[in-house]
Protein backbone atom coordinates (compact mmCIF):
# COMPACT_ATOMS: atom_id res chain seq x y z
CA UNK A 1 0.00 0.00 0.00
CA UNK A 2 1.17 3.37 -0.87
CA UNK A 3 0.01 6.19 1.35
CA UNK A 4 0.63 10.04 0.68
CA UNK A 5 -0.37 12.63 3.55
CA UNK A 6 -0.32 16.21 2.59
CA UNK A 7 -1.68 19.06 4.70
CA UNK A 8 -2.25 23.07 3.89
CA UNK A 9 -4.28 25.80 5.64
CA UNK A 10 -7.28 27.39 4.23
CA UNK A 11 -8.28 30.52 5.06
CA UNK A 12 -12.53 29.77 5.89
CA UNK A 13 -13.82 27.92 8.59
CA UNK A 14 -14.05 24.21 8.56
CA UNK A 15 -17.64 24.05 8.61
CA UNK A 16 -17.07 25.82 4.75
CA UNK A 17 -14.09 23.54 3.97
CA UNK A 18 -15.95 20.16 5.16
CA UNK A 19 -19.51 21.09 2.75
CA UNK A 20 -16.96 22.32 0.17
CA UNK A 21 -14.49 19.34 0.23
CA UNK A 22 -17.14 16.74 0.68
CA UNK A 23 -19.10 17.17 -2.52
CA UNK A 24 -17.33 14.46 -4.84
CA UNK A 25 -18.41 16.63 -8.20
CA UNK A 26 -16.14 19.29 -6.85
CA UNK A 27 -13.25 17.70 -6.83
CA UNK A 28 -12.34 18.21 -10.58
CA UNK A 29 -12.32 22.35 -9.95
CA UNK A 30 -9.38 21.75 -7.57
CA UNK A 31 -7.84 18.19 -8.04
CA UNK A 32 -6.73 17.81 -12.41
CA UNK A 33 -7.13 14.18 -11.89
CA UNK A 34 -10.51 14.27 -11.27
CA UNK A 35 -12.17 14.37 -14.40
CA UNK A 36 -15.95 14.32 -13.29
CA UNK A 37 -18.66 12.22 -11.18
CA UNK A 38 -21.87 11.37 -11.08
CA UNK A 39 -24.51 14.36 -10.83
CA UNK A 40 -25.99 13.23 -8.07
CA UNK A 41 -22.88 13.46 -5.78
CA UNK A 42 -22.81 17.37 -6.00
CA UNK A 43 -24.31 17.00 -2.68
CA UNK A 44 -21.85 16.52 0.64
CA UNK A 45 -21.66 12.62 0.63
CA UNK A 46 -22.84 10.69 4.23
CA UNK A 47 -21.86 7.66 5.36
CA UNK A 48 -23.09 4.74 3.11
CA UNK A 49 -23.26 7.25 -0.05
CA UNK A 50 -21.87 6.14 -3.42
CA UNK A 51 -21.17 7.68 -6.80
CA UNK A 52 -18.73 6.76 -9.44
CA UNK A 53 -15.76 9.54 -10.44
CA UNK A 54 -13.74 9.23 -13.66
CA UNK A 55 -9.93 9.98 -12.93
CA UNK A 56 -6.78 10.43 -15.13
CA UNK A 57 -3.76 9.74 -12.76
CA UNK A 58 -0.03 8.89 -13.63
CA UNK A 59 -1.46 9.79 -17.42
CA UNK A 60 -3.68 6.37 -17.02
CA UNK A 61 -7.65 6.52 -16.81
CA UNK A 62 -9.95 4.86 -14.75
CA UNK A 63 -13.38 4.87 -13.00
CA UNK A 64 -12.98 4.43 -9.56
CA UNK A 65 -16.72 3.23 -7.47
CA UNK A 66 -16.49 5.10 -4.21
CA UNK A 67 -18.81 4.35 -0.92
CA UNK A 68 -18.40 7.49 2.12
CA UNK A 69 -16.88 4.66 5.41
CA UNK A 70 -17.15 8.02 7.82
CA UNK A 71 -18.31 11.18 7.95
CA UNK A 72 -18.35 13.77 11.45
CA UNK A 73 -19.41 17.24 10.14
CA UNK A 74 -16.83 19.27 10.22
CA UNK A 75 -14.16 17.03 11.46
CA UNK A 76 -13.95 14.51 9.43
CA UNK A 77 -14.94 12.15 6.44
CA UNK A 78 -13.12 8.98 4.66
CA UNK A 79 -13.93 7.29 1.98
CA UNK A 80 -13.09 4.11 -0.19
CA UNK A 81 -13.17 3.31 -4.16
CA UNK A 82 -12.40 -0.11 -5.88
CA UNK A 83 -11.50 -0.52 -9.72
CA UNK A 84 -12.23 -2.65 -12.25
CA UNK A 85 -8.82 -3.94 -11.97
CA UNK A 86 -9.17 -5.05 -8.21
CA UNK A 87 -7.35 -2.17 -7.19
CA UNK A 88 -8.82 -0.22 -3.81
CA UNK A 89 -8.18 3.48 -2.65
CA UNK A 90 -8.90 5.15 0.45
CA UNK A 91 -9.37 8.93 1.15
CA UNK A 92 -9.56 10.41 4.71
CA UNK A 93 -10.10 14.29 4.76
CA UNK A 94 -9.02 15.95 8.23
CA UNK A 95 -10.30 19.35 9.28
CA UNK A 96 -8.92 21.14 12.32
CA UNK A 97 -10.07 24.61 13.44
CA UNK A 98 -6.85 27.06 13.99
CA UNK A 99 -7.23 30.95 14.22
CA UNK A 100 -6.22 31.70 10.62
CA UNK A 101 -9.39 29.07 9.13
CA UNK A 102 -9.05 25.05 8.94
CA UNK A 103 -5.70 23.20 8.68
CA UNK A 104 -6.68 20.35 6.28
CA UNK A 105 -5.28 16.89 5.90
CA UNK A 106 -5.53 15.02 3.26
CA UNK A 107 -4.39 11.33 3.35
CA UNK A 108 -4.59 9.22 0.34
CA UNK A 109 -4.20 5.66 0.28
CA UNK A 110 -3.69 3.21 -2.57
CA UNK A 111 -3.16 -0.34 -3.16
CA UNK A 112 -2.64 -1.52 -7.13
CA UNK A 113 -3.55 -4.95 -8.36
CA UNK A 114 -1.96 -5.44 -11.87
CA UNK A 115 1.75 -6.22 -12.07
CA UNK A 116 2.22 -3.72 -14.17
CA UNK A 117 0.82 -0.82 -12.02
CA UNK A 118 2.66 -2.41 -9.07
CA UNK A 119 5.81 -1.85 -11.00
CA UNK A 120 4.83 1.80 -12.87
CA UNK A 121 4.40 3.07 -8.87
CA UNK A 122 7.24 1.52 -7.44
CA UNK A 123 9.49 3.11 -10.10
CA UNK A 124 7.92 6.94 -11.05
CA UNK A 125 3.88 6.68 -10.39
CA UNK A 126 4.25 7.28 -6.10
CA UNK A 127 6.66 10.53 -7.39
CA UNK A 128 3.85 11.96 -9.58
CA UNK A 129 1.38 10.86 -7.61
CA UNK A 130 2.90 12.58 -4.56
CA UNK A 131 3.44 15.92 -7.05
CA UNK A 132 -0.55 15.75 -7.93
CA UNK A 133 -1.53 15.91 -4.15
CA UNK A 134 0.56 18.69 -3.27
CA UNK A 135 -0.67 20.53 -6.80
CA UNK A 136 -4.40 19.88 -6.06
CA UNK A 137 -3.74 21.11 -2.38
CA UNK A 138 -1.83 24.39 -3.94
CA UNK A 139 -5.73 25.01 -5.72
CA UNK A 140 -7.57 24.57 -2.79
CA UNK A 141 -5.24 27.12 -1.18
CA UNK A 142 -5.81 29.90 -3.69
CA UNK A 143 -9.81 28.54 -4.24
CA UNK A 144 -9.98 29.68 -0.13
CA UNK A 145 -8.15 33.01 -0.78
CA UNK A 146 -11.08 34.57 -2.24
Amino acid sequence: MTTHTTQTLLRAAPEIIYDDLTRPARWREWHHASLGTEAHAGASMRVGDHFREQIRSVGIRKELTWRVLEADPPRYWAAAATMADGSTVHLRYEFAPVPEGTRFTRTLSYTLRPWSLRLLNATIGWAKVRIESRQALRCLQRRFER
